[in-house]
This record gives structure tokens, sequence and C-alpha cells, in this order.
């Protein structure tokens, strides 16, 4: 389990089913007792789910959403997509499957709108830019649970920018295309990049929030700056149904 204030990171393993269910039940009670509201259940390492697991899923799901929080499953295999496809779950519970579908280039295309606010020294802000970011997706063809993930994905890419890049300057740019939204932050600090095939060790605490933006948006970009030095953290979501 890993935790980011009131997010945590559940990662179960084999079946969730009649057997297993107790256990992970206790620890999403637990979380829900401790204040969390914001859970995802990493599924790269599930491979079957049962009614008693998916009545389990169901239920704190359902128990989040009323307290204003959110249960997500991700890296969610084939098999486990279509079992909650059969059982009807694909559009109550909120799941992002581990094939993510491929992107293709933008070309010359001009982005339909685009904003940007550059982030004011200090770490205590970090909050009101979530909420910005949420806000400024609000016109787009995304689920709540959708604009949640890019709004959170886009704070743990500020966070690492404050925490990690020792930056000055800080901006954040939202383009909005035919066919998916780009969140970019941009940054005047010492400089970090990372190929798309290579995933950051884990203890680091750069790493997990790098793994965090991961699991949360279809397509993580980050390079360095040379002129100025610093870092581009590039963050791209697909839209369901275009942008009108």
């Amino acid at each position: 389990m890993r935790q980011w204030n009131d997010i945590v990171v559940l990662t179960p393993e084999g079946d969730i089913d009649i057997a297993s269910a107790p256990s992970l039940r206790q620890r999403i009670d637990a979380c829900c007792r401790d204040g969390v509201r914001r859970i995802i259940v990493n599924c790269q390492r599930v491979t079957f789910i049962d009614s008693t697991g998916l009545s389990l899923l169901l239920s704190r799901a359902r128990w989040l959403a009323l307290h204003e929080g959110m249960l997500s499953l991700v890296s969610a295999s084939s098999d486990i997509v279509r079992i909650l496809q059969i059982a009807r779950l694909l559009d109550v519970l909120h799941v992002s499957p581990a094939e993510r579908p491929a992107i293709p280039g933008l070309g010359d295309a001009a982005p339909l709108w685009s904003k940007t606010f550059r982030a004011l020294p200090g770490i205590e802000h970090l909050a009101e830019y979530r909420h910005r970011i949420a806000e400024l997706l609000e016109s787009l063809p995304l689920t709540r649970e959708e604009r949640f993930d890019m709004a959170l994905a886009g704070g743990e890419a500020l966070s690492n920018a404050y925490d990690h890049a020792e930056a000055q300057t800080i901006a954040c740019s939202i383009r909005a295309y035919a066919d998916r939204v780009v969140l970019e932050v941009t940054d005047d600090g010492t400089g970090f990049d990372l190929r798309p095939d290579e995933d950051p060790v884990p203890t680091l605490e750069r790493g997990r929030g790098i793994r965090l933006m991961k699991m949360l948006v279809d397509l993580v970009d980050i390079e360095r700056r040379r002129m100025p030095s610093g870092t581009i953290v590039r963050l791209t979501k697909l839209t369901r149904k275009g942008v009108a």
C-alpha cells in the first residue's frame, strides 16, 4: 500500500474472490476510517474477480461517492475488463485498462482553446491549482472521475516541480484538441527526463508521483529542457466523444 496524503494505492495480488475479499475489505475500510477519500486499486496483478469481489468493490465505491470520494480500478487486464463488462459495472466503477489506446500524433493541428497560468511559489497553493485544473476541464467531454484524475495527475506534476526540481518559475498550460486534452507543467529547475518505456525506481519520492500519473492519464511524457534548463511534464488524456 502506498499513500499520498488522502490518496491510497492498493495492489492486491491473484484473485479478488470470496477467500481474499475479507482482507481487502479490511484494508479499504481502515483507509476510509482514517479519512482517505481517494482509493486506487491497482489491478496489475489481479487475475480474477468473482461476485463477492465485485460486490465489495461496488459497495465501497458507492460509499466513497456518497462521501465525496472515489474508488478506481487501474491497470485492469482485458480479462478483468471483460468480467466487469459482463457484470455491467463498467459504467458504474471507474476503470482504466492496462492496455492504453494508441494515441496518434497531432500533426499541425491547432488547439481549440488553451489556458495558461503561472504557479505561485509554495506548495500551499497546490489544492487551489488542482481545483482550477478541474474547473477548466468542465467544458470537455470527460466524466467527473476523468476530470478528477487529470487534476490529480496535474497536481502531482506541480508537486514534483515544487519538491524535486528546485524551480523558481512554474507554469501550467491546458490545451483542448478535437480528441484529447493535454496538460503541461513547465519549470526552470534542475531538469529531468524519462523515456516513454521507462519506469522510475519506486522507492524514490519522484518515482511514486510519476507512477501515479501513469495510472491516471493515457500518456505521460517527461523531457529535460536545455535552454533554459528545466523540465516539461506533458499529460495527455483522450476525450470520449471529441470536443465540440
